[in-house]
This record gives C-alpha cells, structure tokens and sequence, in this order.
C-alpha cells in the first residue's frame, strides 16, 4: 500500500511538470484547475482505501461469536435387560420408555441430533447422533430383545464415546454443566450388575470430567440386588457427580414431562460469523465513490481565473 500511494503521488507530481514545461498558461490553462486537483486526490485515496479493503477481503475476516440455540446432542441410553418387561408401566417398562423417547424426537428442536445406545450385559451404540428424524425412529423400533445383566457403567462411557466422536462434547469443560451441549438419558430399572465392566461411578466420573451431565431416570420401583445400592441411591449420585437430573418415574406420563425438558434444552454455540462479504462490499462501495470522484473532476468547469487570453495579431 505505501508503494502505490507512493508511485500515485510521482505520478501527479509528473504529470504536473509535464504541464508547466510544454504548455503556456497565458495561452491555455492545461493543467487540472484546483478543485479538480482536489477530487482526483480524494479519488485516489478511496481507490487506495479500496484496494486495502479487498486485501482484507481475501483474508477471510471472522470473529467469534456465542449465541444460545436450540442445538444440543442427546445420547438416549436404554436398558434393555429382561427386567424391563415387567409391566407395572403400561404396557411395560421398555415399552414405557420407547414411547417417550419417540416423543423426544417428535417434539425435540430440530437441531436437536439424538443418538441411541442399549444396555445389558454389554452395551451397544445403536445409533450415532444425528438429526436425521427417520433414522432415529427406525432405531428405536428395532429395540425389543431383552437380555440378562445391566452394565450400566459400560453404557454410559459408550454413549459417552459416542458424544465425543460426532464432536458434541466440548474441549474446555463449560464451567456450568447445564451450558453443555452434550447430554445423556439413561433410562433404566436397577442397577449395575456386570462387575467385569466400568462401574457406575468410574462412568460418572469420566462424564463430570468431560463436562457431560447425566440425566438418569429410573423405571420401576425394584429393590435392586442385595449386595449393590439400591438403583435410586447409584442413578441419583450418578446426575449429582455430571450437574445432571435424576427422576424416579411410575407412570408413563411423568416420563414424557422429564424426556420434554430434555428435548428443550438451550446450549451455546460457539462459531466463526464471517465477514468477507461485507468488507468484500465496502470495497466494491470504495470503488464506485472513487469513480464518481473522477467523473466529477473530468466535469467541464470555467476558465481558470489566471489564464489570460492573447490578442490575436493581424498578419499583414
């Protein structure tokens, strides 16, 4: 840019000597009269003004902005040991709780991406988040065989892995874990009961550290086994540990309540709001500004004051 407006002043300033050495002002005023001096050097600054902004156009400006959407990754994780066939939710606690996740997707923001994991003596990522309704839909209904065992631990680091594969769980752990993008639903009746695997609180602990509450719900009201906690005591440590929620449930109506406020939460979203093109139109502004300056300046205009005119002489 100094080189350009350097060789626009040698340019005028040539332009002038030209003028003063081959022409005669008491003759002709050659030379651009001051006003149209004026607007080619304001002209000539817009267009150096021009070219700046459209260097700075080619860079790809952006600054970073924050905004709070409906935008959140739900890891619905559900247990299907043989447990959940009990009917005292109608018309079964699996059931129960297959009808409220299709409500979630149905009433979710459509930014919403919904993933699905099942647990029983092993757990399963069923479906990677996404926002795609149809395919959450046909993933639910494929869930209907049970088996023995609940690895609950193991579920939720798999749903947990899940999250941080589609790029929901942020790198800096937000200070608040309701700002968190990224969440997950366990619904099931008992408690862990595959030792072999991750436990419950190791699970927990790993999620509270990634800054991904828990939202545990428990269905039923089983005593659990004799040598574990009771289901209510391990699920409501589990959302105590990540900031997350948790909610006994006996009716399938309590269940579309809390899969309801799962489905309205507000996260921020953090992003680059580009400004190429505005600085990309202001220099395209620049240019038409300069252009019209320059038409001004070739704009006809009396004689300057200074220029006399010679009488002619009679050739005899």
């Amino acid at each position: 840019m100094p080189v350009l407006a350097a060789g626009l002043v040698a340019w005028a300033r040539a332009g002038r000597a030209a003028a003063r050495r081959w022409s005669d002002p008491r003759v002709m005023a050659v030379g651009p009269s001051p006003r149209a001096r004026r607007l080619r050097a304001a002209a000539a600054l817009v267009a150096l003004l021009a070219v700046a902004a459209g260097a700075v156009a080619m860079a790809r400006p952006s600054v970073e902005d924050t905004r709070r959407q409906q935008r959140s990754t739900v890891m619905v994780t559900l247990d299907v040991s043989e447990s959940m066939v009990t009917t005292d939710l109608a018309p079964s606690r699996l059931d129960a709780a297959l009808d409220a996740a299709r409500r979630l997707v149905d009433g979710a923001p459509a930014r919403t991406a919904i993933g699905l994991t099942t647990f029983a003596d092993r757990a399963t990522v069923v479906l990677a988040p996404t926002d795609d309704r149809l395919r959450i839909r046909e993933a639910l209904d494929t869930v209907g065989e049970t088996r023995v065992g609940t690895a609950l631990g193991a579920a939720v680091t798999a749903s947990l892995a899940a999250l941080t594969s589609a790029g929901a769980v942020p790198e800096a752990p937000p200070a608040d874990p309701s700002d968190s993008p990224a969440r997950i639903l366990v619904l099931t009746d008992g408690a862990n009961s595959i030792r072999r695997a991750t436990s419950p609180e190791a699970a927990a602990e790993r999620a509270a550290q990634a800054g991904v509450p828990i939202y545990t719900i428990l269905l039923g009201d089983d005593p659990g086994r004799p040598d574990q906690p009771l289901p209510a005591e391990t699920l409501s440590a589990m959302a105590t540990r990540t900031g997350g929620i948790f909610a006994q449930s006996t009716s399938a109506g309590d269940l579309r309540v809390v899969f309801d406020d799962i489905g309205s939460i507000v996260a921020p979203v953090e992003g680059l709001r580009e400004l190429t093109v505005w600085v990309a139109a202001a220099a395209a502004l620049l240019l038409l500004v300069a252009g019209a300056l320059l038409a001004l300046a070739r704009a006809p205009c009396a004689r300057r004051p200074g220029a006399r005119r010679l009488a002619p002489r009679r050739i005899v």
